[in-house]
């Protein structure tokens, strides 16, 4: 679209009569003068006047032009790709700015971090608006972030907001508040123009909602997301990339602990994979427990690829132990540590209920020594007064029928992770089982066992595919486990995550589990005593017991480190969980947990990396419980091309720009557009040049008619071509 930036001068294009009026001024009266008959003068004079017309004729139309050319030089005509506004005065825009807010934009360049790059680059585009035009701002990161929402007009507010920015701790989704921004242009009144501009590092995977979108004629995805193809032809789109060319970065992107359940004098083994975004470089990395060096390698990784490393750690006493992965510091320092929790345990307690006589055996086989305090008998009556969460599993000995709220406890307590084992007694009746909803069956009756029949061989039941309770007894060659069966639980259909483990011969359930939540249930058949069976009494006894513990320790485990931005129950990740627990966040705010009812907890999302730490209601000091880490596929620095994001976005309208002062000129150029004044003033020139030629040319001494008549020998007057 062709406009003048001084269109007041236009009204100089009337001097373009002023050669006609000159040319029409200046032609002379013809005075008749009677001569005698000459016919070939006449002819001579004829063709001579034609061409002195066509000569006058191009001379007026060459200085008529030049007027003109001069005329829109002065007028300054411009030439612009945008289709609002109009001739004569400059249009209005509506501006959505997006800046990506990933922990990638921490970057370190020669002329400082990229998001501070990018934050003084949107602060030159609000400057460079005019009074008129409204202008509104997001941030994309792991959800968006409507800094200001609506468009408006409050240019010096939005500097301001934009100054105070901060970069998050996650990654970023272009699409998404790309998508969000032209929903609110759309919303606003007025024809105007319409302007995106995205200020970014330029890493591909910002990008990567734009390559991986459903087609346009598909339902799926979120509708607030989703750019329509009239938004991709008519809106115009600018893009900053202002990070690094060639980015180097190595970072530690995960760790992986085993075995997942410590005990004290135990080795831990650790496996490091370090990421690496440029050339193939070495790569140092160091670990750290508590503040204490604690192993050092170093390694070769290629170029653009993971590299893994292993570390054998010993000598850890019991506890939780903060420990840290690191690599050298580089221009990206906020991925240069991994932090993460090995948790040690001198023993697994264990806590027993249940009457004397029928806890005896149990005690005895998990606790011989009298001092050994990892084991606690107590009675049922008072498990509502002990805190579960200090054992890593619960046996129940004849302990049934247990009030209401130690039932709930009890539940609560597998499903948080315990491990809950159940020896069934003959003092409550079956309909008592039934209270506790997490067991593996419920009984149905008991059955006596006649003599003859009494000797069973226990045999452990193959895991089944998606089993999620194995249970697994190594035993020696040629050994099979025996037990004398005397009085049997008789039970009904296996509940949802239940399994028959082992049975006693091959129709009767010995050993039943269930998986529920993090925990695990367990469910014996006989007792824990020799009123229903010999088990007690058998070498195996202790070996299924330490089993059944150390396989629910083994799953009840937390994890050593979680992703920042997760959402999950808290039982998850929290050993033991309470709510009168106190979780705070590395920053010392409280984290938020919430309960969405039958005291099921969940954390919304963890919003800083770091050491989370939980202060229990009596305790010292507070204990640390949560490491988190940023999603590391955040430092996969790996730019995209121009070409690739063209393809990726499908904008009609994509402007590149590598540095804020490229941003500017074609910021510059799009809304000014290209300037013609100077191609006006070379096309004046040449014609100037054209017109004196020609001019020159008509105005040079020519050989007149007379001259050109001769008298031939006969006397007849002829003329020469």
């Amino acid at each position: 679209m062709l406009v003048f930036a001084n269109p007041a001068f236009l009204w100089a294009l009337t001097a373009a009569a002023i050669p006609l009026m000159l040319h029409m001024f200046q032609r002379r009266r013809t005075v008749v003068t009677p001569f005698p008959t000459l016919r070939f003068l006449k002819a001579a004079q004829k063709r001579s006047s034609s061409r002195v017309r066509f000569e006058n004729f191009l001379l007026w139309l060459l200085r008529t032009l030049l007027l003109l050319m001069i005329g829109f030089a002065f007028a300054l005509p411009v030439l612009r790709s945008t289709t609002g506004g109009s001739w004569l005065s400059r249009t209005r825009r509506d501006v959505a700015i997006v800046i990506d807010a990933s922990y990638s934009m921490n970057y370190e360049l020669d002329r400082g971090k990229v998001f501070a790059v990018c934050k003084d680059a949107a602060v030159s585009i609000v400057n460079g608006l005019f009074a008129g035009d409204r202008v509104c701002v997001y941030v994309a990161a792991d959800t968006p972030i409507p800094v200001i929402e609506k468009p408006t007009t409050e240019h010096a507010t939005v500097v301001q907001a934009i100054q105070a920015l901060a970069c998050q701790h996650g990654s970023s989704k272009l699409d998404e508040v790309v998508a969000l921004a032209l929903r609110t242009l759309e919303q606003q009144d007025g024809r105007r123009e319409r302007e995106v501009y995205i200020l970014t590092d330029g890493q591909a995977l910002a990008w990567q909602g734009f390559r991986d979108a459903p087609p346009e004629d598909t339902a799926s995805g979120d509708a607030r997301f989703r750019i329509t193809r009239e938004q991709r032809d008519k809106v115009s789109f600018f893009a900053l990339l202002a990070g690094a060319l060639q980015p180097d970065n190595a970072c530690p992107t995960d760790v992986k602990v085993s075995p997942a359940l410590m005990l004290a004098g135990q080795t831990a083994r650790l496996n490091v994979r370090v990421g690496r975004t440029g050339t193939a470089k070495q790569v140092t990395v160091a670990v750290d427990i508590g503040g204490q060096e604690r192993g050092r390698r170093s390694i070769t990784t290629e170029a653009d690829t993971e590299a893994v490393v292993d570390f054998v750690l010993g000598g850890l006493e019991p506890g939780v132990h903060v420990a840290t992965v690191t690599t050298p510091l580089d221009a990206l320092p906020e991925d240069d540590a991994f932090q993460f929790l090995i948790r040690v345990r001198k023993q697994l307690p264990v806590l027993i209920a249940g009457p004397q006589d029928a806890t005896r055996y149990l005690k005895a086989a998990l606790a011989p020594g009298a001092a050994d305090e990892s084991v606690k008998q107590t009675e049922a009556a008072e498990l509502a007064q002990i805190d579960l969460r200090d054992y890593q599993a619960l046996f129940l000995c004849d302990a049934f029928p247990l009030d209401g709220q130690t039932i709930l406890r009890v539940e609560e307590y597998a499903k948080n992770g315990g491990v809950v084992v159940v020896f069934p007694g003959y003092r409550a009746e079956v309909n008592a089982y039934t209270e506790l909803k997490v067991l593996p069956a419920y009984p149905t009756g008991t059955v006596d066992v006649p003599i003859d029949m009494a000797a069973r061989p226990l045999k452990r039941i193959p895991n089944q595919e998606g089993q999620v309770v194995t249970f697994s007894l190594p035993l020696p060659p040629g050994t099979v486990p025996t037990v004398a069966l005397k009085r049997a639980m008789t039970l009904g259909e296996l509940q949802e995550g239940a399994a028959v483990l082992v049975t006693a011969g091959d129709d009767q359930p010995f050993l039943t589990g269930r998986a529920v939540g993090r925990g695990r249930v367990f469910l014996f058949t006989v007792g824990a005593n020799r009123e229903s069976s010999t088990f007690p009494l058998t070498a195996f006894f202790l070996p299924v017991v330490h089993q059944l513990i150390r396989q629910g320790a083994g799953a009840s485990v937390q994890p050593p480190h979680l992703t920042l931005g997760a959402q999950l129950p808290v039982n998850e990740a929290v050993p033991n969980y309470r709510d009168d627990d106190a979780i705070s966040m590395p920053s010392g705010l409280p984290l938020q947990v919430k309960d969405n009812g039958n005291r099921a907890f969940f954390i919304d999302a963890l919003t800083e990396p770091g050491i989370y730490t939980r202060a229990k209601a009596g305790a010292a000091e507070p204990e640390p419980v949560l490491a988190v880490n940023t999603d590391r596929s955040e430092s996969h620095l790996t730019p995209a091309s121009a070409d690739e994001l063209a393809e990726w976005t499908g904008f009609k309208k994509l402007l590149n720009a590598s540095d804020p002062e490229e941003l500017l000129r074609l910021i510059d150029e799009h809304r000014n557009g290209r300037s013609l004044a100077e191609v006006f003033l070379w096309i004046a020139l040449l014609l100037t040049l054209l017109e004196w030629w020609i001019a020159n040319r008509a105005l040079r001494t020519q050989t007149g008619a007379t001259e050109k008549m001769q008298v031939d020998l006969a006397g007849k007057v002829v003329t020469s071509c």
